[in-house]
């Protein structure tokens, strides 16, 4: 799960959205969500205080 919220979070960047139409992913999904709240909301922290790397002008991590 952490992939699909590491993608998630990327296409925020670009202003794009994605839509999960499988009820049994976005539920797991969901899941994944509430139990790693913390752990999220701590690297995203993280990286709205170091600052994203640019590339061409357009905010992205550099995982």
């Amino acid at each position: 799960m952490h992939f699909y919220w590491r993608i998630i979070e990327e296409l925020k960047y670009l202003n794009e959205n994605w839509v999960m139409r499988d009820p049994s992913l976005l539920r797991a999904y969901e899941r994944w969500i509430s139990r790693n709240a913390r752990t999220i909301s701590l690297q995203v922290t993280k990286e709205r205080k170091s600052g994203l790397f640019q590339y061409r002008g357009v905010p992205c991590s550099v995982n």
